[in-house]
């Protein structure tokens, strides 16, 4: 079999009445169903930009914990709805679900998204915890909230996030960490890439391959060797170019100006993304060091973006210099990245699988919040 050249690509990635007729006789009550929950639209600001979201409420007066939702990278609206996934609306679903059990929940769009102002482009994840710190800010004034209850359940990237905003409010009352990110971006994206390609059908050799490529790229891109990083890159395109079976290559036309095509913008956002710079080189663990309320780490182990065993390792370390001691780690043998039951884990089987979480997901996200949090019945 031929040798697969694999191409290094970032993926910004890279939820009754009863009538009786007659004599009128004493019937046992029947169980009375709660009352749903209310939505709520609200809008809160950091500085000038404006965030638009809803505040799910549980009936009664409260006041309630609250949990604030934190996306992970990419462009997200307040459903955490992901472009190629019909149905997918995790956080939609975490949201009802809680707030039945008697937990408030804000989720709200990412600045530049839907009908939150802002630009999302120009944004790092220290301005992403400066949008989820005004999201606590703002619960801070509702009389329906719990103020000494409110804390953060964030995904992927999100955890990066809450990690930041947690380790700066003594007001945090917990974590939630949802294959959220415990190393630094660098380590994460070499892991990332060897794992998607397992995943994709590659042998160790050729995945191992792929990560030392990957390594080469993020070296050029730290030290900001722009033209080294255009060659590399133009290499790396025309090796998996002429891997290509012979019709396809021919379709493609003249090779090396698909290349130049493919590179070209590659190179130009690696120069001008400010997010992309910021997470290569932030390291999470300082801040997971300075937490010490309970945190419920969340992960899969089919998850090919962020590697269970790399970020179990670096967080529990991290939470353990801290000192803290109510820490719980679960991971669910056959999760994605996305808590979808799963086979290979690959991103291109999201959209084949169930758009909704794997059982026990939301039981044990639950069972650990009621554990910690006082609910108003």
């Amino acid at each position: 079999m031929k040798k697969k050249a694999w191409l290094i690509s970032l993926v910004l990635l890279l939820a009754t009445s009863l009538v009786v007729t007659g004599c009128p006789v004493q019937l046992p009550a029947d169980p009375v169903e709660p009352a749903e929950p209310v939505d709520k639209e609200i809008r809160f600001t950091n500085e000038a930009i404006t965030l638009a979201g809803t505040l799910t409420l549980p009936s009664g007066e409260g006041p309630h914990p609250a949990v604030i939702l934190i996306s992970g990278s990419g462009p997200q609206n307040r459903d955490s709805e992901l472009p190629g996934i019909p149905g997918y609306r995790p956080f939609k679903v975490i949201a009802d679900h809680l707030s039945r059990h008697g937990i408030a929940v804000l989720r709200y769009d990412d600045r530049g998204v839907g009908e939150s102002t802002g630009d999302h482009a120009g944004a790092t994840s220290a301005d992403f915890a400066a949008d989820t710190e005004a999201a606590m800010q703002y619960l801070l004034k509702r009389q329906e909230i719990d103020h000494g209850q409110i804390g953060f359940l964030g995904h992927s990237e999100g955890g990066i996030i809450a990690a930041m905003v947690a380790a700066r409010r003594p007001e945090a009352a917990f974590v939630i960490s949802m294959a959220g990110i415990a190393v630094d971006g660098y380590d994460l994206l070499i892991k990332q890439v060897g794992r998607m390609a397992r995943a994709g059908g590659a042998s160790q050799e050729e995945a191992a391959e792929a990560m030392e490529q990957q390594r080469a790229v993020l070296d050029l891109v730290l030290a900001e060797r722009w033209q080294d990083l255009e060659a590399l890159l133009f290499e790396i395109v025309m090796q998996q170019l002429h891997a290509l079976p012979e019709g396809q290559r021919a379709a493609l036309g003249d090779l090396e100006v698909f290349a130049e095509r493919q590179v070209g913008p590659t190179v130009e956002f690696f120069r001008t993304c400010p997010w992309y710079r910021f997470f290569l080189r932030h390291d999470p663990g300082v801040d997971w060091e300075q937490i010490v309320v309970p945190v419920l780490a969340l992960f899969g182990e089919l998850d090919v973006q962020v590697d269970a065993a790399q970020n179990r390792s670096a967080l529990e370390e991290a939470l353990a210099r801290a000192g803290n001691n109510d820490v719980t780690v679960v991971v669910f043998p056959t999760a994605n990245h996305l808590f979808q039951d799963a086979v290979t884990g690959g991103v291109t089987e999201y959209p084949l699988l169930s758009p909704e979480f794997l059982p026990d997901f939301l039981k044990t996200v639950t069972d650990w919040l009621l554990e910690r949090v006082k609910a108003v019945d």
